[in-house]
């Protein structure tokens, strides 16, 4: 299990633990974290839709905001993280919106994958 960063020196661990104290009285945490999730969701829409084309996994591709931003995002000029930080609010929530009912049509068409494997796949969240 990961250690969450506990390992580290003291002076570092102080620094980050600052860093996200800081972010918490800004203001600034919660829409990093939205940033992320959505920064996140759009890779796995990526994912999801090149292992569509390619047979690799069953169901619908990623529709929606989440589509249409998964499309504009050139992964070769910035990463997620960068690309989330250049939309817009109305975009960010829309993903997030739309991402369990998507993630769920998706997870529910892979019948490919064994109900045990999914058990273990859920297991380890």
């Amino acid at each position: 299990m990961p250690d969450a960063g506990l390992s580290l020196s003291p002076d570092a661990m102080r620094q980050r633990a600052l860093e996200t104290l800081a972010s918490l009285v800004g203001g600034t945490f919660w829409e990093k974290m939205r940033i992320e999730a959505a920064a996140r969701i759009l890779v796995t829409a990526r994912r999801v839709a090149l292992l569509a084309e390619s047979e690799q996994l069953e169901g619908p591709a990623p529709e929606g905001a989440i589509l249409e931003l998964a499309q504009r995002w050139d992964a070769g000029a910035m990463t997620a993280n960068e690309f989330a930080e250049t939309l817009e609010t109305a975009e960010i929530v829309a993903v997030l919106a739309e991402a369990p009912a998507w993630a769920e049509a998706v997870w529910g068409a892979q019948s490919r994958v064994a109900e045990a494997e999914k058990a273990r796949l859920l297991h380890r969240l």
